[in-house]
């Protein structure tokens, strides 16, 4: 799974979007990552030091959703 992670967010790159990639990825495998650090979990991301805080914001944002009933869904 990290692979995939890894690379979704450095095919992001290329069109200005690691950051939303990167947050996409951490809110949609949020209880796949539950039990990650987020320093090392960022760092093999290749993301900077300023990134374990926005990987806790999308693992709280998901209990959020949960707890309010909304889910991520894919178009069929």
């Amino acid at each position: 799974m990290f692979e995939e992670i890894r690379n979704a967010i450095q095919e992001a790159s290329a069109d200005s979007q690691k950051v939303a990639m990167f947050l996409f990825q951490v809110l949609k495998n949020a209880d796949k990552l539950a039990d990650a650090d987020p320093e090392a979990f960022c760092h093999e991301m290749g993301m900077t030091e300023a990134y374990p805080t926005e990987f806790r914001k999308m693992l709280a944002l998901s209990r959020l959703m949960k707890q309010q009933g909304v889910r991520l869904m894919r178009d069929v």
